[in-house]
């Protein structure tokens, strides 16, 4: 696996209007059984090595699984408030988010470190767990930052297939623990097939294997789950289980530019990651007092849940019209498979003023669109049909 540049590298330093590159990625072999990393590539080449100002104007933003409703209103009061008092640090003001995360989990605060977005857990989980080497055990296709960046710094990382509905394979990662494997990594619901895992099942899972080895579970997407579905791994937290879980308010939050999220961890744990990062001092207070009025307002939450759902059917619907499988999504983009070169598809949509990624796994061309307005969708699915006839 290649440790060139992770998306976000390439999205800051592109801004998606650059010249394009092409990422290695991470992927099992062909064969069911194997546990080998072969090569697969993740590629965005929106733009034709032209200045910004000659591309077509974006018309539908669906490549960052943003959300396009934006902040709500009372995290953007809560934001302007805060700008009096953007020449004091954030101290006492971590204390309410935490206990308000806190009470909806069942841990305490203590089992909770803020942070800049999710990114900055995950890439000190990688330089943590890779340090001395030792294998990251995981599944392909997934989220990978924390994944190259553990292996720039030594990890080896076990990449094994997962099922054929596209989901983790917890008893063949259960049935691969050996003495060399450091953490577990999974990402749920998953990026970028948008596929969850049973939460007894999951839950299970940690119970049996976070004894043993240290159970990383990146839940960014884990608003879009009904509230009555979601699920409360906290518990597992509580009862003294080395599972770690990072969340980010990036997603319905709207805060993908305003960088706000937490781990819910052991204590220790939470101390042993701080060694990495800055964690809750490295977000401001303006972002946390933002923070604090959007994880309180439940109404807009439900909001863009229902409006996300909305236009996520529309999509996954238009498309199955169209004859092309899409893997059941429980996010906010979808994932499906092409007919045509990566690199073509996307020049095409992006003529059209349509960005979105695409990945190759084992061979077969994927799309994965971010679920935008319904307005979005609609400007989507006509490019679409246009592109591909």
């Amino acid at each position: 696996m290649s440790s060139q540049l992770t998306r976000r590298d390439w999205l800051r330093a592109s801004g998606l209007l650059t010249a394009g590159l092409s990422l290695s990625r991470f992927a099992p072999a062909e064969a069911a059984s194997s546990t080998e990393l072969t090569q697969t590539t993740f590629t965005n080449e929106f733009a034709f090595a032209a200045p910004p100002d000659t591309m077509p104007k974006l018309r539908a933003r669906l490549f960052a699984n943003e959300n396009p409703l934006g902040i709500s209103a009372s995290a953007k009061e809560a934001l302007v408030k805060a700008a009096d008092v953007g020449n004091r640090y954030a101290w006492m003001e971590f204390g309410q988010l935490k206990q308000l995360i806190a009470t909806d989990e069942g841990v305490k605060p203590t089992n909770i470190m803020m942070s800049p977005g999710s990114s900055d857990i995950l890439m000190a989980a990688a330089d943590h767990f890779a340090k001395n080497g030792g294998t990251i055990l995981t599944s392909a296709l997934t989220y990978d930052d924390l994944l190259q960046r553990a292996e720039k710094f030594g990890a080896k990382i076990k990449a094994l297939p997962m099922t054929k509905d596209y989901t983790y394979d917890l008893a063949a990662i259960k049935a691969s623990i050996t003495p060399d494997v450091k953490m577990v990594y999974i990402v749920n619901p998953n990026n970028p097939t948008g596929t969850i895992l049973p939460t007894a099942e999951l839950e299970a899972f940690c119970r049996e294997v976070a004894p043993k080895v240290p159970v990383f579970i990146d839940e960014a997407y884990i608003d879009f789950y009904e509230p009555a579905d979601r699920p409360k791994l906290g518990k597992v937290v509580t009862d003294g289980l080395n599972v770690i879980l990072a969340r980010t308010f990036s997603k319905i939050h709207g805060f993908a530019g305003l960088r706000l999220g937490y781990a819910i961890a052991q204590p220790e744990m939470l101390k042993t990651l701080h060694a990495y990062t800055n964690g809750d001092f490295a977000v401001s207070i303006t972002t946390l007092m933002a923070g604090i009025a959007s994880y309180q307002d439940k109404d807009w939450q439900n909001h863009c849940r229902a409006e996300n759902a909305k236009a996520r059917t529309y999509t996954t619907k238009a498309l199955t019209d169209l004859g092309y499988e899409v893997i059941p999504s429980s996010t906010n983009f979808i994932l499906f498979p092409i007919r045509m070169k990566t690199k073509s598809f996307e020049n095409q949509m992006y003529s059209q003023g349509i960005g979105i990624q695409t990945r190759e796994f084992n061979g077969q061309p994927f799309c994965r669109v971010s679920v935008g307005t319904m307005d979005e969708m609609a400007i989507f699915i006509d490019g679409f049909k246009k592109v591909v006839g």
